[in-house]
């Protein structure tokens, strides 16, 4: 063993210099995204006329596809990580323009392209690509260039934010403006600065609200659930209660036969009920340990660049992880934001594939001292 660590061979530097005890926390909720995708895909594939298990064989291949990916990924430096996200920001915009044009049309929303028989979903693979470009925008140490960044990238939120405006799908354009706001702090810009752009989002979400009849529906649920139905939410909360502390059983849960998005917006509400609040909190505290491992290896970075998009990509798992749930529990208005490695989705899963492989990629070389 102490022949092999001294190795200089380059996979053995890789293994040494990884942190492996949060890629053991990445398999670990992996394995519970493929049961609880299983358990679901026998009741939701009767919803879309497919086989009892289609779901969640297709999980399963997406999940190896991802870890795969993620490994790649993670052999990266912080050169590497810059050009792969700029690649990711550029492949992906480009596609999140096509869907104005060739847009495969669902609920309302032209957010998908049909590639190879596959819906691909370009603004999953945007986000990070969009944290990794801003980093390096405001990763320069004298002030003078930084403010240029600054600039910049006010100029490339506004780029990004109106198609996905359009599209519409605002609960995205709000998740990449916080976790753009979350690296302009951390870049030590003057929050004064940000006092008219914060008014600016202001505007730009109450405009929405009057524009986009899928975004006040519903911001009205969540705030007047009474005046409006407000199915799909009470059986999720329902489920969550009866599951109790050890859950009905696997298999014997109620909400997936009821919800058509049981296996994506609601798969906590599916593992809850089958499996008990006590999963549910494991869950949680899964998520926990990877967000504070990484937060805590950021407060040891030296590199402004590894700061910024570490960050900001610590701060958009937290995000997914935060509002997926809060859904769930009726703590925040319906949206989109899958739960990582655990809803159902090739474009949610492969890209978070990518941002856990490039925050493993950037703080690697620290994690012999955590």
């Amino acid at each position: 063993m102490s022949l092999f660590r001294q190795s200089r061979h380059p996979l053995v530097k890789w293994w040494w210099e990884m942190d492996r005890v949060s890629v053991f926390v990445l398999l670990c909720i992996m394995g519970m995204g493929a049961l609880a995708v299983t358990t679901a895909s026998v009741a939701v594939s009767k919803t879309y006329g497919v086989g009892p298990y289609y779901f969640g064989i297709r999980h399963y291949l997406f999940l190896l596809v991802a870890l795969g990916t993620m490994l790649a990924m993670t052999m990266l430096r912080p050169p590497g990580v810059k050009r792969v996200g700029l690649f990711l920001l550029v492949v992906a915009y480009v596609g999140l323009i096509l869907t104005f044009v060739i847009g495969v049309e669902v609920k309302g929303a032209r957010r998908w392209l049909e590639i190879a028989g596959q819906t691909v979903q370009p603004t999953e693979f945007l986000k990070p690509g969009l944290i990794i470009t801003t980093a390096w925008l405001l990763a320069a140490e004298e002030m003078k260039q930084r403010t240029r960044g600054f600039l910049v990238s006010i100029g490339l939120m506004g780029l990004v934010g109106l198609p996905v405006i359009m599209q519409p799908n605002f609960g995205m354009a709000l998740a990449m403006g916080t976790v753009w706001f979350a690296q302009v702090f951390l870049a030590g810009m003057p929050l004064l600065w940000l006092t008219p752009l914060v008014g600016l989002g202001l505007c730009v979400a109450v405009v929405s609200y009057l524009l986009f009849p899928h975004i006040r529906d519903r911001l009205d649920r969540f705030l007047n659930p009474d005046s409006t139905d407000t199915y799909q939410i009470d059986q999720a909360s329902e489920a969550i209660a009866s599951g109790h502390l050890f859950g009905r059983g696997a298999g014997e849960g109620v909400v997936k036969q009821t919800l058509p998005d049981a296996h994506t917006d609601f798969i906590f509400a599916v593992l809850v009920e089958e499996f008990g609040i006590i999963l549910g909190l494991i869950v949680m505290l899964l998520f926990l340990t990877l967000v504070i491992r990484g937060f805590r290896r950021v407060a040891s970075q030296e590199e402004r660049f590894v700061v910024l998009a570490a960050g900001g990509l610590l701060t958009l798992v937290s995000l997914h992880v935060c509002v997926n749930i809060g859904v769930a529990l009726h703590l925040v208005p319906t949206t989109g934001m899958t739960l990582p490695f655990i809803s159902y989705g090739g474009s949610s899963t492969f890209a978070m594939a990518l941002v856990f492989g490039l925050l493993l990629a950037l703080l690697r070389r620290q994690s012999r001292r955590i």
